[in-house]
């Protein structure tokens, strides 16, 4: 007699050995396990489910077997309320008694005759050509090496797949968690996002809590309470007003100054002039000196204090002035420092960090620490259109509370940026998770 194979779905782990022995019985085996995700709302809440393989023989085998050890570890899983550490320890503890009890097997059980009874074709990967399938209690007590290394094999890799799966904060309802771990996976910070879905859960009652639409509106009301925008650049006509633009190196700090610029001195028909620090670069000055020909507009380059005075006096007809800045590396406390200097004597309106949205949250930090002595005043994002993940930059905004001025997505000037607004900040979150599918 041979087997049959057959796949089911459960949306939580918990049920799969329940729903298995209902369904076909203590005989079945599972052959191979598969996370897979349905569509959601607007590409979040999209449901995971486990596809489940079992094959069932055709014959009557013993109707009891224990419930395996991934088993019992998918049970566990499904239902701890445990701490996210005592969690994995106890899965680590596991692995552990795992391998153990496979030596120990290994140094007493020694090699039978049975050994040829047994399918040669079984897969690691759990996947079999030769199904595989419980023996009766007194064969499986003479089972050979072979066979309880490939069983211990088996488990240990679904244990560790187990493992993998983020786990949440406990308080987060079963319904609730995808949002969890999609504001994860967006590269938020884990504290922020339990925090984030603590706040919004504290306000709803438990049937609103379990609804995925009203709980979506609700986290994007949330985000936009939380975000501040500066609404743009205050002109007042006969007042100089200067903005500093600096940052990282890399992150199109040059780029967004000419968008920006080019925009009030077209669209705004405000007197501009632009200025720079940058004499690190090579042709970085050629680079800006093409956009103010193009934009129409003066440029006057800054190397010291007496030509930061200078510029001054020659910039005071003006109503905004856009002073470009060397891209520095925030671990060169020198050229923060001579670039804090000349900004002290300038004392400009806005003082904007320009930050890569496709930036890791850990080298955020680090850029806004490192620049932390020049007083940013708000913050500007290039190269949205880089990525899908914006999660690190949320993170950002709300760790340090400070304002967002504008967004810059392309390298068109002056047409690839836009005014911030929480509302399109948190936009960009959900539609970067829905086209990440």
């Amino acid at each position: 007699m041979g087997n049959k194979f057959f796949k089911i779905r459960c949306k939580h782990l918990s049920e799969v050995a329940n729903k298995i022995h209902e369904l076909f019985g203590p005989q079945a085996i599972v052959v191979g396990t598969q996370e897979v995700y349905e569509k959601g709302i607007r590409g979040w809440f999209g449901q995971k489910t486990y596809e489940v393989t079992v094959s069932v023989p055709e014959t009557n085998l013993p109707e009891e077997r224990k419930k395996s050890i991934v088993e019992k570890k998918y049970l566990e899983h499904s239902t701890s309320t445990v701490t996210e550490d005592e969690t994995k320890k106890k899965k680590i503890e596991e692995f552990e008694r795992i391998i153990r009890e496979t030596q120990q097997r290994l140094k007493q059980k020694p090699i039978t005759e049975v050994e040829s009874t047994i399918p040669q074709k079984a897969k690691v990967s759990g996947e079999a050509e030769t199904p595989v399938v419980p023996f009766p209690k007194e064969k499986l007590q003479e089972a050979p090496p072979r066979e309880d290394i490939a069983k211990a094999l088996r488990e240990i890799r679904e244990l560790l797949q187990v493992m993998s799966v983020e786990t949440a904060p406990t308080g987060i309802p079963n319904e609730i968690i995808p949002f969890y771990k999609d504001l994860v996976q967006q590269g938020m910070s884990k504290r922020l996002s339990a925090d984030l879905i603590h706040t919004v859960l504290q306000n709803m009652s438990p049937e609103h809590a379990r609804d995925p639409k009203i709980f979506i509106e609700r986290l994007a009301l949330e985000l936009r309470k939380r975000i501040i925008a500066t609404n743009g650049i205050p002109v007042c006509s006969g007042v100089p007003r200067w903005i500093a633009f600096c940052g990282p190196t890399g992150v199109g700090k040059t780029t967004s100054l000419a968008k920006i610029s080019a925009h009030f001195a077209i669209h705004e028909k405000v007197r501009v002039a632009l200025a720079s620090t940058d004499t690190y670069r090579v042709g970085a000055t050629e680079q800006l000196k093409i956009y103010a020909q193009i934009i129409g507009v003066p440029l006057k380059i800054i190397d010291d204090k007496k030509t930061a005075w200078e510029t001054m006096q020659e910039y005071a007809k003006y109503d905004l002035i856009f002073l470009d800045t060397a891209g520095n590396s925030p671990f060169n406390t020198r050229q923060v420092k001579e670039l804090r200097e000349i900004l002290q004597i300038i004392k400009p309106y806005e003082t904007m960090l320009v930050l890569g949205a496709h930036t890791p949250l850990e080298d955020l930090r680090y850029s806004v620490a490192g620049f932390s002595s020049l007083n940013p005043t708000s913050l500007i994002f290039t190269k949205l259109d880089e990525t899908r993940r914006f999660g690190s930059m949320l993170s950002l905004i709300l760790e340090t509370g400070l304002p967002v001025s504008y967004l810059t997505h392309g390298q068109n000037v002056p047409d690839d940026f836009t005014l911030a607004t929480p509302g399109g900040i948190v936009e960009l979150l959900i539609e970067g998770k829905r086209n990440r599918g």
